[in-house]
């Protein structure tokens, strides 16, 4: 019997498909709108899209509207600096010096919020969503938060107060040291949030700092 003097039988090497799932998808959506946003001050849902290749009914089909869209990103935002502010805080020693603690929080607040300053400026300022993304604001950062709690704590470690109005107060101080200046920014300039030059000094950003924890002692 004749054998042919090579394999004459083959396999074509399986290739794991590259196609997205789900959550790839999503992701990719998401954060097209956060670099959209930051580049202008409006975008519609077909900008989205666009800029993520795939069609409209896409964009609706994952989040169900532009509204929820840009709700997801605001809460992207809050989470990523509620963690980093308390991933921090927690490694602040309960006897370090209360103007080295406000000056961290001021400085990781501050300098992630003008990272992010068109995605705040439009989130934050846009009529469109004004009402939505004020009350998630809120609910963030005022109500009865977990994030809220682990500030209080540590107020509570550096100030010795232990009256919560006392600590609110203190707590709304220190908010309003960062969203007053970032909001002045927005109003100059809401797509590329102008940085107010005083705060750009190291010597005018110490005294900023000395001056609110005057007021929050």
């Amino acid at each position: 019997m004749f054998e042919l003097p090579f394999e004459t039988s083959f396999q074509i090497p399986f290739k794991e498909s590259n196609m997205p799932n789900n959550e790839d998808i999503r992701k990719n959506i998401i954060d097209a709108t956060r670099r959209l946003i930051m580049q202008k001050p409006s975008i519609t849902i077909r900008e989205i899209a666009d800029a993520c290749y795939v069609n409209v009914a896409a964009v609706n089909y994952y989040f169900g509207s532009k509204d929820r869209l840009l709700a997801i990103v605001l809460e992207e935002i809050i989470g990523e600096i509620q963690g980093v502010v308390t991933t921090r805080l927690a490694q602040v020693a309960p006897d370090a010096p209360i103007e080295a603690t406000f000056e961290m929080m001021i400085d990781l607040i501050y300098s992630y919020a003008m990272s992010n300053i068109g995605v705040l400026a439009y989130l934050i300022m846009n009529v469109e969503n004004r009402d939505s993304t004020s009350r998630q604001f809120i609910e963030a950062f005022f109500n009865d938060s977990d994030f809220k709690k682990i500030i209080f704590v540590k107020l509570r470690e550096v100030t010795g107060l232990e009256d919560d109005d006392a600590l609110t107060a203190r707590y709304v101080l220190i908010f309003s040291c960062f969203v007053i200046p970032m909001l002045i920014q927005l109003i100059q300039d809401p797509v590329n949030g102008t940085r107010i030059a005083d705060l750009e000094n190291e010597a005018f950003k110490r005294q900023y700092i000395q001056q609110l924890v005057r007021m929050v002692r």
